[in-house]
């Protein structure tokens, strides 16, 4: 009895252990086969990157590319997928790649996926004979994460780079230029984009009214990073309306050469400055003698907090025009040898200037303020100031009230 009673303990923990490793072994085996990343090599012309994606499925996987690849590259529904070509440059470089859309076709269309990398391309369109408008070089829909690194983006009629719908892109050592006719990246619908030590330059058209970084409806671009350049692009740098934010910090943004503005914000966006080393200069070139061209345009009941803006000078125009009901917050901020006014403040605006502000050698007055405008802080640092609405920090203001009180 004693020796069957010890077989029947060792047999049900040999049932036990055999069970344990049978659940380990089925667990093992029931992975998503996705689970295990999968590597691949494209040669073009006469390999395809999109035939590459089908042998990944939805990833994880990396595809290196060499050559020239002509096609729409689509991918849906994936996670943890790069792109790369060993070196960077395009198809010109020994182990460098080029992705150029095809005739009416975006180069990348990005669905509902998530961790996707595209790195040290070139990405390039068609240009579009038929009229029906070219294509873009990335589109990002639907939700979807993407980085770019390394990569230059170029001559695509529709956008350089785009993201709808709660899509995330973030830039990196990246050249978004000569996207025309339209904007160099565009983000539209709660849309983010990280950028950092990326230039973006030379996009858009003067006549079709097109702009470097548009951002629109809920939308936030965040310029971080060492440095980065927005320049040369059409009308305008930087464009944001319908309660979208536009935020300069890290190492400093330099925005230079438009021919309107440097920076438009209206319709209840916010324009926030964080980095000294920002620089907004020579812009306005195509409308010197209006006050609201220039460095910044904040219209529309919108906002701006300048902290420690850098510097803001030489456009033509103002330095900086409020104007709609906008709010400006200035800190710290050089506005010097702008051809119009230091900061012009119109219809029913408020400027308020805190301490550290420069504001010299400008072509009209450091500071003006259009009636029913108003003029807040410590204004005795600045010579020509036009304004018959201020209010001095001190409280001695020569506001309406106390006009009041002289009559």
């Amino acid at each position: 009895m004693k020796n069957m009673k010890g077989r029947s303990v060792t047999m049900r923990k040999n049932h036990r252990l055999r069970a344990s490793v049978f659940a380990i072994l089925l667990i093992f085996f029931l992975l998503p086969a996705a689970a295990q990343a999968t590597d691949v090599t494209v040669v073009c012309p006469g390999q395809s990157i999109n035939a590459a994606l089908s042998v990944i499925g939805t990833g994880p996987g990396t595809i290196t590319v060499t050559g020239i690849c002509t096609e729409n590259v689509s991918i849906n529904d994936a996670r943890s997928i790069t792109i790369v070509a060993p070196s960077p440059g395009g198809a010109s470089v020994a182990g460098g790649a080029t992705i150029v859309g095809p005739l009416d076709s975006d180069a990348f269309d990005i669905f509902r996926s998530q961790g996707i990398f595209l790195r040290n391309l070139e990405i390039r369109g068609t240009f579009s004979t038929t009229g029906n408008g070219g294509g873009s070089g990335v589109s990002i829909f639907d939700a979807s994460e993407a980085h770019i690194i390394g990569c230059n983006i170029h001559d695509n009629q529709i956008v350089g780079v785009e993201a709808f719908t709660n899509s995330v892109v973030n830039l990196r050592d990246t050249i978004i230029q000569s996207n025309t006719p339209n904007d160099g990246l565009d983000l539209f619908d709660n849309s983010t984009a990280d950028v950092g030590t990326t230039t973006i330059q030379n996009n858009g058209d003067p006549v079709a009214g097109t702009v470097g970084v548009f951002v629109s409806r809920n939308s936030v671009v965040v310029f971080g990073g060492q440095t980065n350049l927005v320049q040369n692009n059409a009308n305008i740098g930087i464009q944001a309306r319908n309660l979208s934010n536009v935020v300069l910090a890290g190492g400093g943004t330099t925005i230079q050469g438009h021919l309107t503005n440097g920076i438009l914000i209206e319709e209840g966006s916010h324009l926030q400055v964080n980095s000294t080393g920002t620089l907004i200069q020579g812009n306005g070139a195509a409308c010197p003698l209006d006050p609201t061209c220039g460095g910044i345009l904040v219209a529309a009941d919108s906002t701006a907090d300048l902290s420690g803006v850098g510097t803001i000078t030489g456009n033509q125009g103002s330095g900086i025009s409020v104007q709609q009901s906008a709010n400006v917050r200035l800190s710290g901020a050089t506005v010097s040898n702008n051809t119009g006014d230091g900061v012009h403040i119109q219809w029913l605006s408020i400027g308020n200037f805190l301490s550290g502000n420069t504001i010299t050698g400008n072509g009209g007055a450091s500071v003006f303020c259009s009636g029913r405008s108003l003029a807040l802080g410590d204004l005795s640092a600045f010579s020509n100031v036009k304004c018959e609405e201020t209010e001095q920090s001190n409280g001695h203001g020569h506001g309406e009230e106390d006009k009041a009180r002289h009559r």
